[in-house]
């Protein structure tokens, strides 16, 4: 239950960053800001989803909804 508020208070904080910061001038992370991505915060930027991925426990990172552009998660490491 605290991660799942604590992941809500984070989509909250990041909305509201990107509605103070105003438009993001990177063109690849404009997709972080949709609003399903901030349920799910991350991107297909493949930098910032490993980021995001390695700040929330690991996991290896992937883009649903189709290379660039879509949302970032994290699944199981293959071995």
């Amino acid at each position: 239950m605290k991660k799942k508020i604590g992941m809500f208070l984070f989509a909250v904080a990041l909305a509201s960053f990107a509605f103070v910061s105003g438009p993001v001038p990177d063109a690849e992370a404009a997709p972080c800001l949709k609003p399903e991505c901030l349920v799910s915060p991350g991107c297909c930027h493949a930098r910032e989803c490993a980021d995001w991925c390695a700040m929330n426990g690991g996991g290896a990172p992937g883009c649903s909804g189709g290379g660039q552009g879509g949302c970032c998660f994290c699944g199981p490491v293959e071995s």
